[in-house]
């Protein structure tokens, strides 16, 4: 079955997907140890093509990448020097991440079928949330990184003497009637107090805005944004990586 596999290596786990033409077929995740499972998926649907985006630089993720090098035919690594569909007005490119790279270019696509005439933000929640702003003619200015949810949680048990280690699950009252209660609408509150702060302040400037969510906590703050001006989208970096797939291959028969 011809088509293209995408990798997305992150900092907590690999997230693969495989495509025929723009077209989604299969999704999969696993913990970066489970390099089994990569080979399997690649079994599975037998990709010609293969883009990986690796932001980790362990002996794990070099793995990952030997794999897909392996087992498939013909593999682009993605970097700031990779021809884009998008351009990178980012002022240091050589630091901007892969990641943010792949998903800015999945958002800005999926935009530009809906309505080209609107700017678009992306809000990735993983590991760090990040905020990117892409013009309507296709211009990444830039954006801003902020610690993710569970590190907010981590940073709080590991940084003080007595403070547990809680996480999003249960119950978040404006007000916490005890430690747990008080730490989980802290950190989650504030999160999506955040978000919500950041989307009104960029609409000053940019009022044609259309905002994405994605990443491993997308759900849970699309959810307790609950803005219907909001898409919430988990597949963004596949869906960018594919679309710079596909942009090369025209690229590179002219």
């Amino acid at each position: 079955m011809k088509g293209t596999l995408t990798i997305d290596n992150g900092n907590s786990s690999v997230k693969v997907a495989f495509f025929i033409g723009a077209q989604i077929v299969a999704t999969n995740r696993f913990m970066r140890r489970d390099v089994r499972l990569l080979e399997r998926f690649i079994s599975s649907y037998k990709p010609v093509n293969a883009i990986v985006c690796s932001t980790a630089s362990s002996a794990a993720a070099q793995r990952i990448e030997r794999v897909a090098e392996e087992r498939c035919p013909h593999v682009l690594h993605l970097s700031h020097e990779t021809p884009l569909p998008i351009r990178l007005g980012y002022r240091t490119p050589q630091t901007l991440g892969r990641d943010r790279i792949a998903t800015a270019v999945g958002a800005w696509t999926i935009a530009q079928r809906l309505d080209s005439a609107n700017d678009v933000l992306v809000i990735d929640a993983g590991t760090a949330i990040t905020y990117d702003l892409v013009t309507a003619d296709g211009c990444f200015v830039g954006g801003n990184i902020a610690p993710g949810l569970r590190l907010r949680f981590k940073s709080l048990h590991e940084h003080t003497g007595l403070l547990p280690l809680v996480d999003a699950n249960g119950d978040t009252p404006v007000v916490g009637y005890d430690t747990m209660t008080a730490i989980r609408s802290g950190v989650t509150l504030g999160l999506i107090g955040e978000v919500k702060n950041y989307i009104a302040d960029l609409k000053l400037s940019h009022p044609n805005l259309m905002v994405f969510i994605t990443g491993g906590d997308g759900k849970m703050l699309y959810t307790r944004l609950a803005d219907e001006n909001v898409i919430y989208n988990e597949h963004l970096a596949a869906e960018g990586l594919n679309r710079i797939h596909l942009y090369n291959e025209v690229h590179e028969t002219h």
